[in-house]
This record gives C-alpha cells, structure tokens and sequence, in this order.
C-alpha cells in the first residue's frame, strides 16, 4: 500500500515494514511516550502481552483504512526516540499530544491507548493557536456575515428560514452544549470533541484526521470517544468519515459492511451528503470546526 500511494493516507512517509512496526509498536506498547524496546525486551511479538498484540493489529488496520494519520503516528513515534521531527508541517516546538495523553492513560502505564479512559484535569495540554474565528453569535441569521459554521448541526443553511425557527435552533445548540459541559463523566477531551462535532453543518461531512487535528489529538482517539457519544444523534458523530472518503465507522463497527453501516449512510443522505457509486463521498470535508466560544451559555 506504502509504495503504490494507497489513497486512504495523504501521505506515505515510510515504506519499509521495520519502519511500520517502529510506528505501530510506539504508539502501542510504548504509548506514544517512549520506544517500544524501552518497555518490553526485543522481539516483540515474544515479549508482549495479549492486549497489545490486539492493539498492535488493531492500529495497523486503522491505519490501512485510513481512520489514523499515519504522519501523525510517525512523528510522536520519531519525538518518543528524541529524533528530529522538522520533515512535518508542524515546527519540531509545537506542542503535539501523545496517544497517551489522548487516551488518559495514567503516567507509568506500559500498555497502550485503551477506548474511553477518562483524562485528568492535569492532562489537558496546550491548545495550537486557534485560527482566525468569526464571531458565532449570529447563526445563521445574518447570511451575508455567517459561515455555514454556525448553522451547526442545526438544520438546512437555506437562508430563507424562518426567523422564529432559528430561534428554536439556536435553544437548541445552546442546550445540546450545556449538556455536553454539565455531563459529570465527561473528560476535558471528550467535551471538546463533541462539541466540534455540533459545528459540523447539516448536509456536510468531515473526517477523523480533520477532528484531530483540529483537537491535536489523534484521529484514533477521535473514533474511541465517538464510539461512545452519549448524546447521538443530537451530536452528530454520524457525519465524520474515513480520510479517504469511505463511510468509517458507526456503533462501534467499521467499513461498508459493518452491521450499522447503511444506517450512518442513510442519516447522511438524508441531510444532503451524496455518496459516489463505489460507496465514498462525494466533495470536499468540512474543515471550519470551532467550539462556540462566544455563544453565552
């Protein structure tokens, strides 16, 4: 896949299989923090426990299916082995979370990243610095200001709506948020990750890899919290896709053939997404993800 240019990663930075198991192993049995040989005794697939092996494997095919940024994976790999990091676009300086950070996992763990693990106060890392945002007080009402951004998860971006409607939308979003803030098993990740996902317009898509990097995380810490979304359908996980444009996954199953697979697919066509006749999406992901930092909770 590496050599061939696979489509489901933008970009292949390694082809070698001794390279792909640095990365894998890394982000698993070293937990994004350390080199894998640092944790267990080479070779590995003598050494390590049962969990990571199936984290291992699990890893590989996100990989393959385009759920993780692989770039990603190798540079937290590359910083775990104090190696420079400069071929990226990020600066070697940029605060980048570990997938040990992202999945909560406490300080000495020597297992990998484990789906659902609440985070620490303490864990929460620097923010990178926020793109220009436009104010997210107008939703919608006026169309010659606002990006579809603030019809988020809301309903049509037809401009012709009802004023009285937008009212009982914006009632809507603003209590859909306090939920999400009030919810008391919640960690600070999982906050900000579903409520990104509320800025995802009806009729639109966007992907794993746009999510994390938008929460500079890892895309698969983004797919761990979706899969336990409290708050579906009203946060709509549902409109988050595979890099390379396939269905991802939905309820914990992945790939076309997964058992809700047609469900995800049916709710997006019924917002408007189209999908092309081999199953992938048709158009550009929506990238303008924000966190209503000016809406008045």
């Amino acid at each position: 896949m590496a050599k061939n240019r696979d489509p489901s990663q933008t970009k292949w930075p390694v082809t070698l299989d001794h390279c792909f198991a640095r990365i894998i192993l890394d982000n698993t049995v070293g937990g994004g923090q350390s080199q894998w040989d640092k944790v267990i005794k080479k070779p590995a697939v003598r050494h390590m426990s049962g969990e990571q092996l199936q984290q291992a494997i699990s890893l590989g095919e996100e990989i393959k299916a385009g759920e993780v940024d692989l770039c990603r994976l190798d540079e937290i790999s590359l910083q775990c082995r104090g190696k420079n990091v400069s071929k990226y676009w990020k600066s070697s300086t940029t605060s980048v979370h570990t997938t040990r950070e992202v999945a909560g996992l406490p300080k000495g763990s020597t297992k990998g990243p484990r789906p659902d693990v609440n985070h620490s106060e303490g864990q929460e890392t620097v923010k990178k610095p926020a793109a220009k945002r436009q104010s997210t007080l107008d939703f919608g009402l006026k169309p010659d200001r606002s990006p579809p951004t603030l019809r988020s998860g809301l309903g049509s971006t037809n401009n012709e709506k009802p004023q009285t409607q937008d009212k009982d939308d914006i009632e809507f979003l603003k209590k859909t948020l306090e939920r999400i803030q009030a919810h008391p098993m919640l960690t600070p990740y999982r906050k900000r990750l579903y409520t990104a996902l509320m800025s995802v317009p009806k009729g639109s898509y966007t992907t794993y890899a746009a999510m994390s990097d938008y929460l500079n995380s890892s895309a698969r810490a983004v797919g761990s919290g979706m899969r336990n979304n409290p708050f579906a359908p009203d946060v709509p996980c549902h409109r988050v896709l595979a890099a390379n444009g396939s269905i991802g996954g939905f309820n914990g199953e992945w790939g076309k053939d997964g058992k809700y697979a047609s469900k995800k697919i049916e709710l997006l066509r019924s917002e408007g997404v189209r999908f092309d006749g081999s199953g992938k999406v048709v158009g550009e992901p929506f990238r303008k993800l924000h966190s209503f930092e000016d809406v008045d909770r």
